[in-house]
């Protein structure tokens, strides 16, 4: 079976679950597929406490350093043969900004900060080798294989998605911003729009739709009890392997042609843009001061910079941005060092995420936050919760953005939020026509 037909099989008639794959080709961005179930802790991360679940029974744990915390209660494992070996897996939400910077939150805040699952068990899919095996640490639950068969596939329908930002809205919104901008508090502010809808049946089948519609280096489909997030995102918010610290900044967009030609174009004009240029160079270097702050002086180098990156709907010019992780610092400090991303906040970041708070009409929740892991042999992988859908008691959301400079105009802008969101809606839209 193919991984995905083994996690849905898995993953049916389980309250928690996820998947993290990447359809990147090739697959440089993953070195193995991971699926986990039934985690034997379930932590939700609040401002000023965190709540521990186990089974039936939930207890409230007051801390005034949440992450810390969770980092308390992660067991430590010496077995490095990949990055994901077990540990924390779930979702940080952009508003878990309270944590460490001091901003204003004008917005309700209707979901914890952040959630995860501890994961002692689960299975991976070597990339490479296309070898498949279950690991575990304290109890061996392989016996649910056993009786593994083929599940009905279920099915999904949707109400069309609804924009709660139409342009004549975001005209003001951008209009405001270029006042900050003129005035000299910001560069660069990076607005959003949401969609919303409603769904039914199984998200997973939405998420089938999506895997191939816009397949992405960061694939992911995470279920927590009545919150299920699906992701096609390009953009790495975080990598650790040992010492070895990534980021991967995305910043100047464009849409694919009709032709190869055309993309060849678009391309072009991309990387001779000096708007584009400018703006991604200014991300490029927050990206650097933000790993900077946790990684040995004069470490921190670009890989790669300025490359054009082909999507589904859209290309990009993205950077590779390199460190080695002081010793003084591990995976939770190098974490809370770069979120969230400048790449989705606008720079300098605290100005930018003040603005954000006033011109955005509510809290942005689990979008432009992150998803990943934080595995027990202290690597973590986390991708930034762009082109996602997230979905709770039948609600689901969209939500993308575009960075808001000096002479940026509101047609161009409302267009790139359309194009970001495309894919997402066309899975979405393919569930309405049922």
């Amino acid at each position: 079976l193919e991984p995905f037909e083994i996690y849905r099989n898995i993953s049916y008639k389980q309250r928690d679950s996820f998947l993290f794959e990447s359809l990147d080709r090739p697959r440089r961005m993953a070195e193995i597929t991971a699926m986990g179930f039934s985690p034997v802790a379930k932590i939700r991360g609040y401002k000023d406490h965190i709540t521990i679940q186990r089974g039936n029974d939930t207890r409230i744990q007051h801390t005034q350093d949440p992450f810390g915390t969770l980092q308390h209660m992660m067991r430590t494992s010496r077995y490095n043969r990949y990055r994901y070996m077990g540990g924390a897996v779930g979702i940080v939400n952009y508003d878990a900004i309270m944590l460490t910077e001091d901003i204003p939150h004008s917005h309700d805040i209707p979901q914890p900060l952040f959630e995860f699952g501890m994961y002692d068990d689960g299975i991976l899919v070597d990339n490479h080798t296309g070898e498949t095996f279950y690991f575990w640490y304290d109890t061996d639950r392989s016996q649910i294989f056993d009786g593994m068969h083929r599940c009905p596939r279920g099915e999904f329908e949707t109400t069309t998605p609804i924009s709660q930002t139409d342009i004549k809205q975001f005209t003001k919104m951008i209009e405001k911003a270029h006042r900050y901008i003129y005035d000299g508090d910001i560069f660069q502010v990076v607005l959003s729009r949401r969609f919303s809808f409603d769904i039914s049946g199984d998200p997973l089948e939405l998420y089938a739709k999506l895997r191939k519609l816009n397949p992405s280096p960061y694939m992911f489909h995470l279920k927590q009890d009545n919150r299920v997030t699906i992701g096609a995102s390009p953009e790495m918010l975080i990598r650790i392997t040992g010492d070895s610290v990534e980021t991967f900044p995305i910043a100047g967009t464009r849409p694919m042609g009709d032709t190869k030609e055309e993309t060849a174009r678009l391309a072009q004009e991309l990387t001779t843009n000096k708007k584009e240029l400018a703006e991604h160079t200014m991300l490029v270097d927050l990206g650097r001061n933000d790993i900077g702050r946790v990684c040995r002086y004069g470490t921190v180098k670009p890989l790669s910079l300025m490359v054009v990156k082909e999507f589904s709907h859209v290309q990009h010019l993205v950077t590779h941005i390199v460190g080695e992780l002081d010793s003084r610092y591990n995976m939770f400090d190098a974490f809370k060092a770069v979120f969230p991303a400048g790449t989705v906040t606008g720079a300098p970041k605290v100005r930018a995420m003040e603005i954000i708070d006033e011109l955005e009409t509510q809290s942005r929740g689990p979008y432009a936050g992150a998803v990943g892991y934080f595995s027990y042999n202290g690597c973590c992988d986390f991708a930034i919760a762009i082109r996602s859908i997230f979905i709770q008691d039948g609600n689901g959301t969209v939500q993308s953005g575009a960075g808001i400079v000096s002479d940026a105009t509101p047609t161009q802008e409302f267009a790139e939020t359309e194009r970001k969101a495309g894919a997402m809606l066309q899975a979405i839209m393919d569930g309405s026509k049922r």
